[in-house]
């Protein structure tokens, strides 16, 4: 490698390296006031209190920037070295959310036959409904932080084999998703 190849390495490399700085600027930027959105949109009492909550968001959005690296970096560390992993679970859906609660609900009025029809479906469409709007608070913050991501780092994650993908979208929802929706409930 002569003098001017190795210069020109050089510069390629820093080119980089100012180029995924500004990519995690830019992640970094838009994350926290996303994630703030999102909770706002969800949960409106704490809307009516933005004064209160928001720096609490903001700050709690900022940590997850650094979880969201770590998957990503992780990954990328699994999809260099190759190799089999455990087949992960996907993401959970609505539909899915809804066939296990219909599911759980013949079970219930199975075990409970000479219950009130009337007063265990309103036990039960309650119990739908407070869960159904959890997992699509759960679903909704998950899917703005992979926007957020993809946003800047796409090129980096159709780099990713299959597998690895799907270990990245799960590990996002229960390392970091799910973990931000926990933090957002115990805010006072």
């Amino acid at each position: 490698m002569g003098l001017e190849d190795f210069y020109n390495l050089i510069r390629r490399q820093e080119e980089m390296e100012k180029l995924y700085a500004e990519r995690y600027e830019g992640f970094s930027r838009e994350l926290p006031s996303a994630l703030t959105s999102v909770v706002f949109e969800y949960w409106p009492e704490m809307a009516e209190n933005p004064s209160k909550y928001k720096p609490l968001l903001f700050d709690l959005g900022v940590k997850y920037i650094t979880n969201i690296w770590e998957e990503y970096n992780n990954c990328v560390s699994l999809n260099r070295r190759g190799g089999p992993m455990a087949d992960l679970h996907p993401v959970c859906t609505i539909e899915e959310f809804d066939i296990d609660f219909e599911k759980h609900c013949r079970e219930l009025k199975d075990i409970f036959p000479d219950k009130d029809d009337e007063f265990l479906d309103e036990i039960i469409r309650e119990d739908y409904e407070r869960e159904k709007k959890d997992l699509q608070f759960k679903l909704a913050v998950h899917e703005t932080m992979k926007a957020v991501f993809n946003k800047q780092y796409i090129d980096d994650v159709m780099e990713f084999e299959s597998h690895i993908l799907r270990h990245f979208e799960r590990g996002m929802y229960l390392m970091c998703a799910l973990q931000y929706v926990d933090e957002v409930y115990s805010l006072d």
